[in-house]
């Protein structure tokens, strides 16, 4: 995976408006992207509350679990491919200059940017949350397995003891274990299974160990990507900041010399007030004196 790291500061330079296209598809392309990247999430939750459930019940070995384990390893797979993929438009986005975009731009890339990080936080918590049930799920079918193997050899060195007799003998132990361990937990009933079923079994739960280890892994290398993005966030937030302060900024003093023009029209109208009620006394006594002199 690659870096999101592609955004160079550039906060004492001044910013124009103009037209950006290549941010526009950028963004619309991160947009799809990120729509189905939490659509994806939100079905590997749901194939991870229907693991939860049949680990609760200790149902591990029914065949659900295998499809549905099938699945979520699917769809946690085709997550990564689509982050893949988002993570070149996300880079190519934050190296474009903050001169070519105008304000509003500049403020919903660093929107978009949140939105990505808290989607590959979101994806974080759903693999360790399928890595915690499936270890669960693996432990209790190595445990079921053993005891099957138990079983198996037991009915090997008895051979002439029939099938009923090895069921009630396995359903016996486990009980006696379920007393002696003093739990509270549900115990499923199983029947011996033959050397065939226990190599699959034995392998299925081999195979579901690697696919955790596999997912972990991956869980670190999308930590690098998450850690490169927090602080790009960072970066962005702070010319953000500067631009909503400056936006704050512009609009009191704009309050303010609205109210300062508004007094000086006041002002203005009360001294054209006085002009005229000077010129009309001075035109009466200007009146009476032509008067006097006529007289």
């Amino acid at each position: 995976m690659s870096n999101f790291l592609g955004y160079d500061s550039q906060e004492d330079e001044p910013m124009g408006f103009s037209d950006s296209p290549q941010y526009d598809g950028l963004k619309e392309n991160i947009a799809e992207q990120l729509f189905e990247i939490n659509g994806q999430i939100g079905t590997v939750k749901q194939f991870i509350a229907s693991l939860n459930k049949f680990n609760n019940n200790g149902d591990v070995n029914a065949k659900y679990v295998e499809r549905i384990d099938k699945k979520s390893i699917d769809t946690i797979h085709k997550i990564r491919k689509l982050i893949d993929t988002m993570n070149i438009s996300v880079t190519d986005m934050n190296r474009i200059e903050e001169s070519a975009l105008d304000k509003s731009k500049l403020i919903s890339r660093e929107k978009l940017n949140r939105d990505v990080k808290m989607s590959l936080q979101g994806f974080q918590n759903t693999q360790l949350e399928y890595t915690k049930v499936m270890k669960l799920i693996n432990e209790k079918a190595q445990e079921q397995l053993n005891q099957n193997a138990a079983a198996l050899r037991q009915e090997e060195e008895e051979g002439g003891v029939s099938r009923t007799s090895q069921a009630k003998t396995t359903k016996d132990h486990i009980f006696e274990q379920q007393m002696a361990g003093n739990t509270n937990q549900m115990v499923i009933e199983m029947d011996p299974i033959n050397n065939e079923e226990f190599a699959y079994q034995q392998n299925l739960i081999r195979q579901r160990d690697e696919e955790i280890q596999n997912i972990e892994q991956g869980i670190g290398e999308l930590h690098d990507i998450f850690r490169d993005l927090s602080t790009v966030v960072q970066q962005q937030g702070v010319l953000v900041d500067n631009i909503e302060a400056n936006i704050y900024s512009t609009v009191d003093n704009t309050q303010k010399a609205s109210k300062e023009l508004h007094k000086a029209m006041l002002s203005q109208r009360k001294q054209s007030k006085w002009c005229i009620y000077l010129l009309a006394i001075l035109s009466i006594f200007l009146f009476f004196m032509f008067l006097v002199i006529l007289a």
